[in-house]
């Protein structure tokens, strides 16, 4: 198993080989850290004429990829290689293809210190056209604790199978807790407000049944009055991960964050892969 790291030589890229360290420590993977140059669009001018800098970035980017390896503990097995690309999206979609890799890891965009996740141009494209799940760490991301427990946000739409699949290949992998999550935010609740909760337990509860016995799975509902307190005032367990799915607006095997996802994002103090719509025979997204 390999994951694909990009690095920007930043705080947010550091952050990102913090992540993937962690997780190919939990899930016994290897790393392929990357370093996307820009190429020259020969239609654009630049002002003043400088001409093309790719080959001085290049020979900086090998320097900067050292510190990066520096983060890596010996126990993981790591690599660093220099791409060049039209843009930093398509080199990293390119590098997963290249290595052949199960997962893309990358770190917040530069923002706002109160917000734990900001997804900035690069990571925007690379959720609508990864191939593979991305996974993002937040903004001051340590990686103090080793990756214990796995939370799968599940819904009741469709895509709740693929969750399930994928969140139960990672604990086989790695030995992790499950934890099934819905977040309800009570101002969006029409019902009664236990009822709702306790509709949405039973539903978690018939789709942990699914999985395994042997498996360590446990279901929580989180509230709030609004999905920021929802978030906020979830006890996040230390090492923990969040699962969510794409939404159905995504096309077969890339990812769309959706309207939630993108709102949990926000305020979510762990880090959160997002899994590519899988491909489905009858023309439906998951």
């Amino acid at each position: 198993m390999r994951y694909v790291v990009g690095y920007g030589a930043d705080k947010r890229s550091k952050e990102a080989v913090r992540l993937a360290v962690a997780l190919a420590q939990a899930f016994h993977a290897e790393l392929e850290i990357v370093y996307v140059v820009r190429s020259g669009d020969p239609f654009s001018t630049a002002y003043p004429p400088v001409g093309d800098i790719s080959p001085v970035v290049r020979r900086e980017a090998v320097s900067w990829l050292k510190d990066a390896e520096a983060l890596v503990p010996d126990s993981v097995v790591a690599r660093s290689h220099v791409r060049t690309a039209q843009s930093i999206a398509e080199g990293l979609v390119s590098a997963v293809q290249e290595f052949d890799a199960g997962l893309l890891v990358v770190g917040a965009a530069a923002g706002k210190y109160a917000v734990k996740f900001s997804v900035g141009p690069v990571v925007d494209a690379l959720l609508h056209r990864a191939p593979v799940p991305v996974a993002m760490a937040p903004r001051g991301y340590r990686a103090t604790e080793p990756i214990t427990r796995l939370y799968a946000g599940v819904g009741a739409r469709r895509g709740a199978q693929q969750i399930l699949r994928e969140s139960q290949q990672a604990v086989e992998r790695g030995g992790q807790e499950l934890v099934l999550l819905n977040f309800l935010p009570l101002d969006q609740v029409a019902d009664e407000p236990e009822a709702a909760v306790a509709a949405t337990d039973a539903m978690l509860r018939e789709a942990a049944r699914e999985l395994p016995a042997e498996h360590r799975v446990s279901v929580h509902v989180a509230t709030g009055k609004n999905i920021r307190r929802t978030v906020a005032d979830m006890d996040w367990a230390p090492g923990s991960v969040l699962f969510v799915g794409s939404s159905r607006l995504a096309q077969h095997r890339q990812i769309f964050l959706g309207t939630t996802a993108a709102r949990v994002l926000r305020h979510l103090p762990v880090p959160m892969i997002i899994l590519p719509a899988a491909a489905d025979p009858t023309g439906d997204v998951s």
